[in-house]
């Protein structure tokens, strides 16, 4: 079988890890899989990773709202499923989601599933909302089936009356369990917190995502400063990167933060700053259950988070972790600050973290699972055409 996969950006955050898990269990099963992806893009690790995958490029496919390059995109994209013809495409994030099963259509594509990583209208209000649901609802009508990361985005999909005729699964955005749980600190782990030789650790507080607006990393720097004032040797480290890196390096220089607050870019050894850590923080207020907030409980590690759709399926609060209502930055701040300063509390929390069930979380099996809904989604089509 072909099988096309579309994603809007491909650079190095989770639904990006996500969808190239799904094209390696794919590829293994002996499947001819392409990857497309738009402007922002680092192919080169992709293409180490999985050198059977094939990768194109539609460069006018950008996450910013561009009538002119939409347009382009969508006709370029035409043109690739139109020779390429495959029997499946599947899309992922929203830009890409919403030019690219239409673009699916126009090219008589057969089966058209759309993979839900974040839903975009969810957080939001007013005339945003509104367009967002509008144009997911439009999109719903050509799309066969969705497969969503949670039950959370599920949910919320079915709630907004977005597809609600068309078939809902839910394959959970897998990985490698074994390698954070048993995961060591990296060696040069004083270099990366900045502290002296013979030193004593200080407190490590760890956030794995992408440099990007959503995550909330600017927000983050201007709510530390009680915490830095009450944990003046805590080590903040931002693993991830992004187009925001310049604007919070500046944030950072501009709040006196850069013995506090390190910038690790991105790193092929996430488990091992996971197990650096203390505490491990998730700070975005839009998106479906991250990655790496499961990453962090598969570590064995206590969590500061908002509360996101789909949370509810790991974490407990007060159990493996401390969730906070969305927006509510001084609670979050309090939150750490509550976790910060009682060990006991961190070792209950991490002892939680251990002991939470995260087989459904298997990546091993994230390939055989969206091949099974694809099957019987062509099944599901040539049983009821009026679902095509």
């Amino acid at each position: 079988m072909r099988i096309v996969h579309v994603l809007t950006r491909l650079l190095r955050a989770g639904s990006e890890e996500n969808t190239l898990l799904t094209c390696a269990g794919q590829l293994a099963e002996g499947h001819e899989v392409y990857l497309v992806h738009g402007h922002d893009s680092a192919p080169e690790a992709a293409g180490r990773a999985l050198p059977d995958l094939r990768l194109v490029s539609v460069p006018a496919l950008t996450r910013e709202l561009h009538p002119l390059k939409d347009m382009s995109a969508f006709l370029h994209l035409r043109r690739v499923l139109k020779q390429l013809s495959p029997q499946v495409v599947h899309t992922h994030q929203s830009k890409a989601g919403i030019v690219g099963r239409f673009a699916a259509a126009a090219a008589g594509v057969p089966l058209v599933v759309h993979g839900v990583h974040i839903l975009p209208f969810v957080g939001e209000t007013g005339a945003r909302k509104a367009i967002y649901l509008l144009s997911e609802r439009a999109a719903a009508r050509v799309t066969n089936g969705f497969i969503h990361v949670s039950e959370g985005m599920r949910d919320a999909c079915l709630e907004h009356r977005v597809g609600t005729e068309r078939p809902h699964h839910v394959v959970r955005s897998g990985f490698e369990l074994g390698r954070f749980a048993t995961a060591q600190p990296p060696q040069d782990w004083r270099d990366l917190v900045g502290t002296d030789q013979g030193a004593d650790r200080p407190l490590v507080i760890a956030m794995l995502s992408a440099l990007e607006p959503r995550k909330n990393h600017l927000a983050l720097l201007d709510h530390l400063g009680p915490v830095i004032e009450s944990f003046p040797q805590a080590r903040f480290l931002f693993a991830g990167e992004g187009h925001l890196r310049d604007e919070i390096a500046a944030k950072i220089r501009e709040l006196g933060l850069q013995a506090q607050v390190r910038l690790l870019g991105y790193r092929e050894d996430p488990e091992r700053i996971i197990a650096l850590s203390d505490i491990c923080i998730h700070c975005s207020e839009r998106e479906g259950l991250p990655r790496s907030v499961l990453q962090y409980i598969a570590a064995g590690r206590p969590v500061v988070l908002f509360d996101l759709p789909g949370l509810e399926e790991v974490l407990r609060d007060g159990q493996n972790a401390v969730i906070v209502p969305p927006g509510d930055w001084g609670g979050f701040t309090q939150a750490l600050l509550r976790v910060l300063g009682d060990p006991a509390a961190r070792a209950a929390l991490a002892e939680g973290a251990r002991h939470t069930d995260l087989r459904r979380w298997d990546g091993s099996a994230m390939g055989r699972d969206t091949l099974s809904i694809y099957s019987e989604m062509i099944s599901m089509r040539h049983q009821h055409p009026r679902l095509a």
